[in-house]
């Protein structure tokens, strides 16, 4: 039950950051070839990393090449059929499914590593690191300071508590696939109720704007994308050129 929910959940998991990766290149002059390395990046980057750590071969996305081929089929497909949705929507989907990777990579990462023998400590910073270096890969190529370092609001920080709780409740006894689900959903609860509450971590006083971004006293405003830019902040200098 426990290897299928893994399997299970690095699906969805991979599913939820390729999206993302796909909505983040929305508006960035990227041609169909830059979608998919976007898209493959966040979706695999954390695993693979992961991989070489705890020595894990064949790496993950070599074993499951058809993980590879969704991967592909949703950098053609999606773009299209995203053209046709609002901003608003957009945004949200955006947030949504880097949630869930969030939650399912953090977890999965930590449940491999402590199957790999790593204590408690390292096991919970390799979860967080699966769950956010695909997505720090892909804010460098899309030259933007990466989410994880300038997220206000609680990011990596709600994978770190969530792998907590999910090593927790494993020494204390608890059915593991049980605990599987229960830390993964946690993570993406908190992270989407946050974005929804807008409560920030961090608070920069009369410099923050009421929707947690900073003002910016050095240029002028240009037109910014819905999902990059709006989401990130004009503080982060991510215009659209």
């Amino acid at each position: 039950m426990e290897i299928d929910f893994l399997l299970l959940a690095d699906f969805i998991g991979i599913v939820g950051f390729a999206f993302a990766g796909i909505l983040a290149a929305m508006g960035k002059k990227v041609d169909p070839v830059g979608v998919f390395v976007l898209a493959f990046t966040t979706a695999f980057g954390g695993g693979l990393m992961r991989d070489l750590i705890i020595d894990n071969r064949p790496f993950y996305w070599i074993a499951h090449e058809e993980y590879v081929w969704m991967t592909l089929g949703l950098s053609i497909v999606a773009p299209f059929v995203m053209r046709s949705l609002k901003e608003k929507l957009l945004h949200t989907l955006f947030i949504f499914s880097d949630a869930l990777g969030l939650g399912f990579f953090a977890i999965c990462g930590t449940a491999m590593s402590m199957k790999a023998g790593i204590g408690p400590l390292p096991s919970a910073m390799l979860g967080v690191c699966t769950a956010v270096f695909g997505g720090m890969v892909r804010d460098v190529f899309l030259n933007r300071m990466p989410l994880v370092l300038s997220d206000r609001q609680p990011y990596a920080s709600a994978a770190f508590a969530g792998c907590w709780v999910y090593i927790g409740l494993i020494y204390s006894g608890s059915d593991e696939t049980q605990t599987l689900w229960f830390a993964t959903m946690l993570i993406v609860v908190v992270r989407m109720v946050c974005w929804y509450k807008d409560w920030n971590i961090v608070s920069y006083g009369r410099f923050q704007k009421k929707d947690g971004t900073l003002h910016d006293t050095e240029q002028q405003p240009k037109k910014k994308h819905p999902v990059s830019d709006d989401y990130w902040g004009p503080d982060s200098n991510r215009w659209i050129d």
